[in-house]
């Protein structure tokens, strides 16, 4: 059998071409979910068939790191790619916890979840997923300007600047759970 050098380079490579990978896993806390992150899923669903959209730290909420619980951050997804013309049975968003060890983590993934190769930005997710699944780590987006924790210090900060670095949909899902109240009362609990 002839090989592309395309296909020759793949294999070099360690990696199977993109056709052959069906679903992607993109893990993420998305506190909140940004443009970034949508930029991120068009992505994924132009290259893969499905994705499955892990939201981690699922158990916590109303903390400074993560002040979203999994309902919330799970309906801003929803209603983003709904209004974005992205269709339910093109994903599946699902609660990932926290197990502060990065074998137990990426262990509970495999086993709960059946995936082909994970996309990430972050270091810490490819290193995770290492020699156990193949990784795309690809910058999507500007990571310096669409950072749920810079958008959140905005939030508080009455800098409406954040309107523009999140979709539509989640701005008007925060305003309609009064975000600035939340992130006060998280931010006040993280410091008793």
């Amino acid at each position: 059998m002839m090989l592309s050098k395309k296909q020759k380079n793949s294999l070099r490579n360690g990696r199977k071409t993109e056709k052959n990978r069906k679903i992607a896993f993109y893990p993420g806390r998305f506190q909140p979910f940004h443009k970034g992150h949508l930029s991120a899923i068009r992505w994924i669903l132009k290259n893969f068939d499905f994705v499955i959209i892990g939201v981690g730290s699922s158990q916590e909420s109303r903390t400074k790191k993560n002040p979203f619980s999994f309902d919330e951050r799970k309906k801003m997804i929803e209603k983003t790619l709904k209004a974005h013309g992205i269709k339910k049975s093109k994903y599946k968003i699902v609660p990932i916890p926290d197990f502060f060890d990065d074998e137990k983590w990426s262990k509970y993934c495999m086993k709960n979840f059946k995936f082909d190769v994970v996309v990430t930005g972050s270091r810490w997710t490819a290193r995770c997923f290492k020699n156990k699944r193949p990784v795309r780590r690809v910058k999507f987006f500007k990571r310096n300007m669409y950072r749920a924790t810079l958008i959140r210090r905005m939030i508080l900060k009455k800098d409406n600047k954040w309107k523009q670095l999140v979709p539509v949909e989640v701005y008007n899902y925060l305003i309609e759970i009064n975000v600035c109240d939340v992130l006060k009362k998280s931010s006040s609990h993280f410091q008793k």
